[in-house]
């Protein structure tokens, strides 16, 4: 059994779009130069099963402007595609490190869901094994993909997870972030069409269309951000923001009225998939039933949590105070001065209470609370995810829970496992810089019965 490589959040092609500052231009260039010799340094030290746990490419940020007219899977294999021409040092170097005798297993994320795409799939295998791919099916056995599947030389695809029993648990984690997150996450499809998520409308409608933006500003700006960010650039900036804020905020409530939910035959081919995955897995249906309940709903599934992710109910809530408070000052003969006044002062104390109510989003932090659970439903002690962007590993409990980061950092993680049972024995979190490896963290994976061991040494040794 191979030991394990793991990064995921490359979000390859995110600069291609027609407004793009030049800086994203010059990272797309440092990837294509630095991923090559990160896979070369560890096809050396083989060999491997590469898992690309999720966001490997950025379609959400793929924009070929009007021109284009196609949708579906026509347009996903287009901007697939135009993401690996983009990265051809990136293409040559998974070329070579399958031929080294390694595997790939792409694991699906929120921002590459068109992997569920079969034409996707077959479209980048040929590029990466160099021949003609044959069409693994909507529920082939590389949908529940164990990794001693994983054949040398080979790519493999995941819908969902990769799963072995009493080791190991992975998967991107988007299921567990409402803004991120589809129903039916096997076939999320309206008409045969992937749906889109509340965060994806608000990339494409709002923060593509942003230069100035910062890249990470929807995971991280709170309204009073956004709007400091629009003020410093003047009258004229202000009055475009609101257009395209009210222009997304209208795209969203599209989504909740039924553009955003699975249609029938997109439930049926997800509940189809699940038994045969649960079936291959080796795991009961009501555990991934209780998974899938263990994800909060999605945000498009209520027309509140449309209106809390873009805060338009802290607005409407100021307009309806105030515009209360001018109401009965009219009916009563009062100032209206007055009443504006009183009901802006209700409308901000109750605007308080509101953002006391609200959780803060912390969506590393909910991810760890998320994955031991996994981790004990599934009766494993090692589960490995991505999506937050922020590369550790936690102990709680028995279950270690390794997040990989985002490689455009160099985070990454490493599973050691032994030579004779083939259980994971390690997880390391290191970090790719400057030509070498930093290891950062190290906690040794006890077997399923037993607990993990913290081995806690926290170095910074330099692996050649």
């Amino acid at each position: 059994m191979r030991d394990l490589l793991l990064l995921s959040d490359l979000h390859l092609g995110s600069h291609l779009k027609p407004r793009i500052r030049g800086e994203y231009v010059h990272l797309a260039a440092r990837i294509d130069e630095v991923l090559p010799r990160f896979l070369d340094h560890y096809a050396a030290q083989g060999p491997w099963v590469l898992v690309i746990n999720g966001d490997f490419i950025d379609f959400w940020n793929i924009e070929f402007g009007r021109e284009s007219a196609r949708e579906g899977e026509e347009l996903a294999l287009r901007r697939a595609r135009a993401a690996f021409d983009a990265y051809p040092g990136v293409e040559d170097a998974l070329v070579r490190f399958l031929a080294a005798g390694n595997a790939v297993v792409f694991v699906t994320g929120n921002h590459d869901a068109e992997l569920l795409y079969p034409g996707v799939r077959r479209a980048i295998k040929a590029r990466l094994e160099r021949a003609s791919a044959a069409d693994e099916g909507p529920a082939s056995a590389a949908d529940a993909c164990r990794l001693g599947e994983a054949a040398a030389g080979t790519v493999s695809f995941v819908s969902w997870f990769l799963h072995e029993p009493g080791a190991l648990w992975i998967e991107h984690g988007h299921l567990f972030d409402a803004a991120c997150a589809t129903t039916d996450v096997l076939a999320p499809t309206r008409k045969g069409r992937l749906v889109k998520t509340l965060a994806e409308v608000a990339t494409r409608s709002f923060t593509n269309l942003m230069p100035e933006i910062d890249y990470d500003a929807p995971d991280t700006y709170t309204a009073a951000d956004y709007a400091r960010w629009a003020a410093a650039r003047g009258l004229r900036f202000v009055l475009l923001v609101v257009l395209l804020y009210l222009r997304m905020v209208g795209q969203m409530l599209w989504l909740w009225v039924g553009r955003g939910r699975v249609d029938r035959q997109g439930r049926a081919a997800h509940q189809e998939r699940l038994e045969a995955i649960a079936e291959n897995a080796g795991l009961q249906m009501s555990t991934l039933s209780a998974l899938q309940e263990m994800a909060p709903p999605p945000s498009t599934a209520t027309v509140g949590g449309v209106l809390s992710v873009t805060a338009l109910d802290v607005l409407l809530t100021l307009l309806s105070l105030t515009a209360a408070g001018l109401v009965i000052a009219a009916l009563s003969g009062g100032s209206r001065a007055l009443g504006a006044v009183i009901g802006l002062g209700l409308g901000v104390l109750a605007v308080r209470g509101i953002r006391r109510r609200r959780r803060k989003r912390a969506i590393a932090d909910e991810m760890s609370e998320v994955a031991i659970d996994v981790g004990r439903m599934t009766e494993v002690p090692l589960v490995l995810m991505g999506h937050s962007h922020r590369g550790s590993i936690d102990v709680h409990g028995g279950v270690v829970y390794g997040n990989s980061g985002s490689w455009l950092d160099g985070s990454h993680l490493v599973v050691r496992r032994d030579r004779r049972s083939g259980r994971p024995t390690a997880v390391e979190l290191r970090r790719w810089r400057n030509g070498g490896v930093m290891v950062l963290d190290r906690h040794e994976v006890a077997a399923a019965d037993g607990r993990a061991r913290t081995v806690d040494d926290r170095r910074a040794a330099a692996i050649g």
